[in-house]
């Protein structure tokens, strides 16, 4: 479960924690100042839960805090691996990242091992025996990085590689 702490700008108010939109809802349209005035506008903090890297790389804020709760929170972890790719490393916004959500074909390993499977699912069984000692996995994962074929990123203490960057 995700606990999330809404700040607001006034001041004169403390604010609150959340675990969810009915709380939050629930919560924001009671909250009051020191003077009795109705708080308006929030920050939205992660405080607690296993998405803080995605939360904050899909920018949620009071504006979008329904997006949260109802596309993102309960998604797989390889779709959010996915998620975050879109928007915190291609750099998509979020609304456009969430409809695009299963186009990346997201590899769980480093661009070695991507490229070295991909390689061999592909090519390895075209060639003759004699020559497949000399491929060099090293450099073909290179080339594969430096054309946008595939890119390594770090998402939730785990590394992933994009093997379709260029066709998203």
């Amino acid at each position: 479960m995700t606990t999330l702490h809404a700040t607001p700008y006034n001041r004169d108010a403390s604010g609150f924690y959340f675990e969810n939109a009915t709380e939050y809802e629930a919560k924001a349209t009671m909250h009051v100042d020191r003077f009795g005035n109705l708080v308006e506008e929030f920050e939205i903090q992660f405080i607690d839960g296993d998405d803080a890297e995605l939360f904050e790389a899909c920018g949620i804020n009071q504006a979008n805090l329904n997006v949260w709760f109802d596309d993102i929170e309960f998604l797989q972890d390889y779709e959010k691996a996915s998620l975050f790719y879109l928007v915190g490393v291609a750099g998509y916004k979020l609304d456009q990242a969430i409809e695009k959500m299963n186009e990346p074909s997201i590899y769980q390993g480093d661009l070695l091992d991507a490229a070295t499977v991909l390689f061999d699912e592909c090519y390895l069984h075209t060639l003759p025996d004699n020559i497949k000692y000399y491929i060099d996995y090293e450099k073909f994962a290179r080339d594969c990085e430096l054309g946008g074929d595939m890119c390594e990123f770090e998402y939730a203490g785990t590394t992933y590689t994009c093997t379709n960057s260029n066709a998203i």
